[in-house]
């Protein structure tokens, strides 16, 4: 399935112009173009529905990160801080194709209080407090997380930093036993 990477999205009064390259065509070649939907949105609704149409696309991975931006961001604090409230809307959600779940889901990421999810998400500030962690098994702090190896420390100072205790905590279900500490 292919998707746009977004590199720049631009709202005007003329209307939404997105610059992007689709994910599989090789060379990548980013060119700028008017998203006529969002455009029409816009005129018709305004920023703000634009704008959750715009975030609504990165959740559903139409549209997906070149760049980071405000819907990446807000992507994160999605899957982060939000994700018990977006597992009852989420699409990812494993209901037969046909099946009176899937419709009512279908319907419900339809409505407003779907909409009313996303513009409180998007306008959600990252947060500035961070994690350490600490493996209480052999005494050390995390170093340095690869997808291959995790490297420790003695020294607190020199602690990686997380911005969500899930990115600490998701190491515990492989059968590690790290505790979260506030920097």
């Amino acid at each position: 399935m292919s998707y746009e990477k977004v590199k720049k999205i631009k709202i005007t009064d003329k209307g939404v112009f997105v610059t992007s390259a689709c994910n599989n065509v090789r060379p990548l070649y980013y060119i700028e173009w008017e998203a006529i939907t969002l455009s029409k949105i816009l005129k018709e609704k305004g920023k703000q529905e634009t704008e959750i149409e715009i975030f609504k696309a990165y959740e559903e991975g139409n549209f997906q990160a070149g760049t980071q931006n405000k819907y990446t961001k807000a992507l994160e604090l999605l899957y982060n801080m939000y994700y018990e409230e977006y597992k009852r809307f989420s699409w990812r959600n494993n209901y037969k194709w046909g099946s009176d779940e899937a419709k009512h889901l279908d319907e419900l990421r339809k409505s407003d209080e779907f909409k009313a999810f996303l513009w409180k998400v998007l306008n959600t500030k990252i947060p500035k407090k961070q994690f350490i962690g600490f493996d209480k098994v052999r005494g050390y702090y995390i170093y340095k997380v690869t997808p291959r190896f995790i490297k420790y420390t003695t020294s607190k100072e020199l602690a990686k930093k997380f911005r969500y205790e899930q990115d600490i905590l998701k190491w515990n279900k492989q059968g590690f036993n790290f505790e979260v500490l506030r920097t």
